[in-house]
């Protein structure tokens, strides 16, 4: 099967092994089961980071056998010269995006199907689908249209926000064979039942997979070892947080907890791991609340170190705004850890509170400070609440293999009945 893949990200937003895996796990998924995929992509993704406020390079595309890449430049005013002002830096992203990459992204899938037999289309993401719509108005292939998610929820009451987000609006609304959606919290089959009412019967609403073979509860030798080699404080209560450093994921709730903790807790220690925009906000922040010596900044972390501070923490927060059923938290569950996080939305399925985690109201800030001080000063309600998580991840949550082998068969029967 030859597979036409549509993305504007970059296959790892930060360097290779850092950051989101699943387009690379999706990558190498299909290349294993033998088909070959062509890859039309921008040369630098709406997804990349570049530290410092340094303009973002492109990625060395990753070596997979049966993957090709096809990448064009997409045209920026940051290329100029000149310092944008955040706002226009802004709307040159959107802009760029959400109405040049489509374009762009057609013209150059065009010469491939006029080169290569085609048997489907996938379209990864909003800027993904974008570009589909047009391809689709001249060429009748099977189409897969995924997401990892959506932001979408909130609004769905809201006329005047869908103007704002019109081209998530346009994207979720694409005329599509398969629909695979990431079950990630944020309520991606309830979005896409209201925007795309033809999407029904076609949706495949499913978690991420992981790397259960790596994840495991860890013994006090295996935490012992882990913060000697992470030049941890032995006696630290140490905290964690994994994410990209974006705004919505809210970090900024764990260090502004850290002044009223500190007082209760002298040991506590956060670990932020992750990069993003919102980096350089977060540093300044401990300085401003004197606790810049109980944070440290990681930085991006290879997707296979990350189980290390997992091993060495003793406690995983999730504090995002619309969801934080992410990978992060689904990886703290395997690894048994003691978990806080918020109630936004569907966190609860899995986070419950006194039985997986604590799990608390968004914006309750004194609540959060008592959960980090009772858990701190209550080991054994740690490793229940660890163990119950870990419980639970064997039971529910698929490795990479079945995730992704469960959509290659979904696929599979679709191009083999068209």
């Amino acid at each position: 099967m030859n597979i036409l893949m549509l993305c504007a990200l970059d296959v790892w937003s930060l360097a290779e092994g850092m950051g989101a895996p699943t387009l690379d796990r999706t990558l190498h998924a299909y290349a294993q089961r033998g088909h070959r995929v062509f890859v039309v992509s921008p040369s630098v993704g709406a997804n990349r980071f570049a530290p410092g406020g340094r303009a973002p390079q492109g990625e060395g595309r990753p070596d997979i056998a049966g993957v090709s890449f096809h990448t064009f430049d997409l045209p920026t005013l940051g290329a100029l010269p000149l310092g944008l002002p955040g706002l226009v830096a802004k709307a040159d992203q959107k802009l760029r995006f959400a109405l040049l990459f489509p374009v762009l992204a057609a013209r150059q899938a065009e010469r491939i199907l006029l080169s290569h037999t085609i048997d489907l289309l996938y379209a990864y993401e909003v800027h993904g689908a974008l570009a589909a719509r047009l391809l689709r108005r001249r060429y009748r292939l099977p189409t897969v249209a995924r997401f990892q998610g959506t932001v979408m929820h909130p609004t769905l009451s809201s006329r005047r926000a869908h103007y704002r987000k019109y081209e998530e609006v346009l994207a979720l609304r694409t005329p599509a064979d398969l629909y695979i959606m990431t079950d990630d919290g944020t309520r991606g089959d309830e979005v896409l039942a209201r925007l795309n009412p033809a999407s029904k019967g076609r949706v495949r609403f499913w978690r991420n997979g992981l790397d259960l073979d790596r994840l495991e509860p860890s013994s006090a030798a295996k935490r012992a070892a882990a913060r000697r080699t992470l030049g941890l404080p032995g006696g630290a209560f140490v905290m964690m947080t994994a994410s990209r450093l974006a705004q919505w994921k809210r970090v900024d709730r764990a260090v502004r907890a850290l002044p009223h903790l500190l007082p209760r807790v002298p040991q506590a220690l956060l670990l932020v791991l992750g990069d993003g925009e919102e980096r350089a906000n977060l540093e300044s922040l401990a300085r401003e609340l004197g606790v810049a010596g109980a944070v440290r900044f990681e930085g991006a972390v290879a997707q296979r170190d990350v189980v290390g501070y997992m091993r060495a923490a003793d406690l995983f927060l999730a504090l995002a705004d619309l969801s934080n059923v992410g990978n992060p938290l689904l990886e703290a569950m395997g690894c048994g850890m003691a978990i806080v996080s918020l109630d936004s939305g569907d966190t609860a399925d899995l986070v419950r509170d006194g039985e997986t985690g604590r799990l608390l109201a968004a914006g309750d800030e004194p609540a959060l400070v008592e959960a980090i001080a009772g858990l701190a000063g209550d080991p054994e309600l740690r490793r229940r609440l660890g163990r119950a998580a870990g419980r639970y991840a064997k039971a529910h949550f698929w490795s990479w293999e079945e995730r992704l082998g469960a959509e290659i068969e979904e696929v599979e029967r679709l191009v083999g009945g068209a």
